[in-house]
């Protein structure tokens, strides 16, 4: 008798979960934008040289090489050299100025930064569409032995998803909640080399109130950081994205890093990069340059981004700021 409530209970839930529709998100919806100014200018090569309060998005076990507890605030400035209303209404976070902010330190973090603040006006499919998306995360790191450093994030996602349609007429909210895991490591071969590999949403999941679950695109990246002179840095990084094929989207996106650090006296760095899928297309390729400086662990970055976009023929161009505190 057991065994016949318990097979029923699992068969009707299942139908209950199917009876659902797909929720309306785009296949990237849950991307957000890199985090930090320093990697930002970098190419986004970070994963083995993470030292500062970007660790929890870039790799966690890079909490350990923290030296001081940070608190840190990320602002996505501005675009230029093209209609901003034509770049920022295609990027899930359209253009939202504050990105960031986490409280870390050398064992654990907390931080959050927002996945999607999206809206449009009279698509194809909707006559209005919101979708706002907020990850909250608990990161902590251990030293597994003096070469190898451990690190994890436990994260909440919140989110809401309002539609409105005129044929059929049609409009809903539905709130969702859930859940994800993140894992990082890092090597330290020698004071020159370090090897650092991490895995985003491995797994999570939100549940929305109206609509199927969604899981979250998982993220692989592996990366090396080499000291080449006492002022000279090199960082290189593999990016494997699996999408979730769903309202546009695409099952996966390789991107190849590269970045470079250059440290000049009174505590200025300066930092340039590239990644993209393709090096010998143009249009494939986006390049960065950044400028830090440091003082005491006050730490101010900015980092500039030039790429393309579909349908536009100019260049664009992104520019990032971090600010680190220590408290």
């Amino acid at each position: 008798m057991k065994i016949f409530v318990t097979v029923s209970l699992i068969f009707f839930s299942a139908i209950f979960c199917f009876a659902k529709e797909s929720s309306p998100i785009f296949y990237n919806s849950f991307d957000g934008i890199p985090i930090g100014a320093k990697p930002g200018g970098m190419g986004e090569a970070f994963v083995a040289l993470v030292n500062n309060a970007d660790a929890p998005y870039w790799n966690p076990a890079g909490l350990i090489f923290l030296e001081s507890n940070l608190y840190t605030f990320m602002f996505d400035l501005a675009r230029s050299k093209a209609k901003g209303e034509n770049v920022v209404e295609r990027e899930p976070l359209q253009g939202k100025r504050f990105t960031y902010l986490s409280f870390c330190s050398s064992l654990g973090a907390l931080s959050w930064r927002p996945l999607s603040n999206f809206r449009e006006e009279d698509s194809a499919l909707y006559s209005e569409r919101e979708i706002n998306i907020n990850k909250y995360t608990l990161s902590f790191a251990i030293p597994y032995s003096p070469e190898v450093s451990f690190g994890m994030n436990i994260n909440y996602l919140h989110g809401s998803l309002g539609i409105a349609q005129t044929a059929p007429l049609k409009a809903n909210i539905s709130t969702g909640n859930g859940w994800g895991l993140d894992w990082g490591l890092i090597y330290t071969h020698s004071p020159l080399l370090k090897m650092g590999i991490s895995l985003e949403n491995g797994p999570a999941y939100i549940y929305w109130s109206d609509y199927r679950s969604d899981r979250l695109p998982l993220n692989l990246r592996v990366g090396i950081g080499m000291n080449l002179a006492e002022f000279l840095t090199f960082a290189s990084d593999f990016e494997q994205r699996f999408y979730v094929i769903k309202n546009g989207g695409r099952n996966s996106l390789a991107v190849y890093h590269l970045g470079l650090e250059y440290v000049l006296p009174r505590n200025i760095s300066l930092r340039l990069g590239m990644f993209g899928e393709n090096f010998s297309e143009k249009r494939k390729v986006s390049y960065t340059w950044g400028l830090g400086f440091i003082e005491d662990m006050y730490i101010l970055d900015f980092s500039l981004k030039k790429y393309y976009l579909d349908g536009i023929g100019s260049p664009v161009y992104s520019y990032l700021c971090s600010l680190s505190l220590p408290f």
